[in-house]
């Protein structure tokens, strides 16, 4: 190991996982209980137990390993028509009860605030606790050897490679909750990933890389286990080699083809547009869009949490309201709004969820390619560099990087280019979704085909 990096920070040493765990549980029982008894009227009571791990291998060197353990306890205060919160990794009776005394002392000086209340009754999760995690254990010389094999498939081997990185992580997450209404509800998951970077000698001093990435809740997801070692390289490396010697095109208005990928940078500003936060403060271009058309009639959008096994499963919210599966967006039409019980109350609506679980879009067809192929002119996004989009105009601007389209077929890598327009302008131009998102991220969009969006290149 040469000029390695490790680190390991750990709380509460000596305890096994499950007295943790049933510590953790007695604590926010405690909690609870010491604030209802000091006059806090109404209290939510958080424990959460993070573990993770980490290593990374550059070229032939481990380059690092980092490991953690962390708990917190988060309070949060619903008290005199006042609301405050408080948090601490103190497990201490008696640290407790004093954190509790000041907080409760700052919350009763704050001005009256009636629209934080707990979750009602009929919106609360009181169902069994969510379990999808893996308990198996992986030792590290076992997570070494898949990113040692996982670098080997290029180092070495391709002539261009300047460097190669893959790095290893792994969580196990464990989230109990209370409330002084009966709420009482917990989850435990587990993730694993494996992603890795190439860079290449690109034309001149240039050194084009890209990446690729890897995750699910089992080991299997990531290649452990497997005789075949990963791809993930591979695929890195390959995309990287596409990237030598861009050009620029002439600026104007193109169909454009957005990768799987990327497609969430898309994504974000409808989703941001419609959360509480952006709604009630005025700041979103989709304010009093509800039940109106906001994208072509292709696009439809559901929120689906209860699907085992994919990442944004979960049975509740972070204020404890139970998941349903909701329709976002139904054929073009915005069909709900994402909302908390405060902006709910705020806003004088119904409370809905307070952030989205697991996106996909149903029904399309084909692969970013077979989109490409249609294009008898036009561009092929494989990658976002920088930009920003405006919540309350939906306003973009994108710096993009891809590859030119000429009558079906691939021609060459452009980048420098910057693509532009209004959020609300572009999904009206969707002209079709493939079938391929991703599995390993909670934002399963595809492939997406526009038509006539403004690029400035040359």
């Amino acid at each position: 190991m040469r000029n390695a990096f490790c680190s390991c920070e750990f709380t509460d040493r000596g305890r096994t996982l499950m007295n943790e765990k049933e510590w953790l549980e007695e604590t926010c029982r405690y909690a609870l209980e010491s604030s209802l008894r000091k006059g806090a009227g109404q209290v939510r009571v958080s424990a959460v137990r993070d573990v993770s791990n980490g290593l990374t291998v550059l070229n032939d060197s481990l380059e690092k390993i980092q490991s953690a353990v962390e708990s917190s306890l988060m309070i949060r205060f619903f008290t005199e028509g006042r609301y405050g919160s408080c948090s601490t990794n103190r497990t201490d009776p008696a640290e407790i009860d004093k954190l509790i005394d000041q907080a409760l002392s700052s919350v009763r000086l704050l001005a009256p605030d009636p629209c934080r209340i707990l979750v009602p009754a009929g919106l609360r999760y009181e169902g069994p606790p969510l379990q999808a995690a893996d308990h198996r254990e992986i030792s590290t010389e076992t997570k070494k050897s898949l990113l040692f094999d996982c670098v080997k498939s290029v180092y070495g081997k391709e002539p261009s490679l300047i460097s190669v990185t893959a790095d290893y992580a792994d969580y196990k997450r464990w989230l109990h909750t209370l409330d002084s209404s009966g709420l009482n509800c917990s989850s435990e998951e587990t993730w694993y990933s494996l992603s890795a970077e190439c860079a290449v000698k690109g034309r001149g001093d240039t050194r084009p890389s890209d990446w690729e990435f890897s995750g699910g809740f089992s080991p299997e997801s990531i290649g452990l286990g497997s005789q075949t070692p990963s791809d993930c390289a591979k695929r890195a490396c390959k995309r990287a080699l596409n990237k030598r010697n861009p050009g620029k095109i002439a600026s104007g208005r193109y169909p454009v083809v957005v990768e799987n990928r990327i497609t969430s940078t898309l994504l974000s500003p409808l989703i941001e547009a419609i959360s509480g936060g952006s709604l009630q403060q005025q700041n979103s271009f989709l304010l009093g869009k509800l039940g109106k058309t906001i994208a072509a009639s292709v696009l439809t959008l559901v929120d689906d949490p209860h699907r085992k096994g994919s990442p944004g499963y979960r049975f509740f919210d972070n204020e404890g309201m139970a998941t349903v599966k909701r329709t976002v967006i139904e054929q073009g039409r915005l069909s709900m709004y994402f909302l908390n019980t405060y902006y709910a109350n705020k806003m004088q609506m119904k409370p809905t969820i307070s952030s989205p679980s697991l996106l996909s879009v149903p029904m399309g067809k084909g692969n970013a390619l077979s989109l490409a192929g249609s294009l008898k002119n036009g561009i092929f996004v494989t990658g976002f560099i920088g930009g920003n989009c405006n919540t309350a105009t939906g306003d973009f601007s994108y710096g993009i990087e891809g590859v030119r389209v000429e009558n079906g077929q691939i021609t060459h890598p452009v980048n420098e280019m910057v693509m532009t327009g209004n959020m609300l302008d572009l999904w009206q131009k969707l002209l079709a979704t493939a079938d391929d998102a991703l599995n390993s991220t909670a934002w399963q969009i595809p492939s997406l085909l526009f038509d006539n969006i403004e690029f400035a290149g040359l």
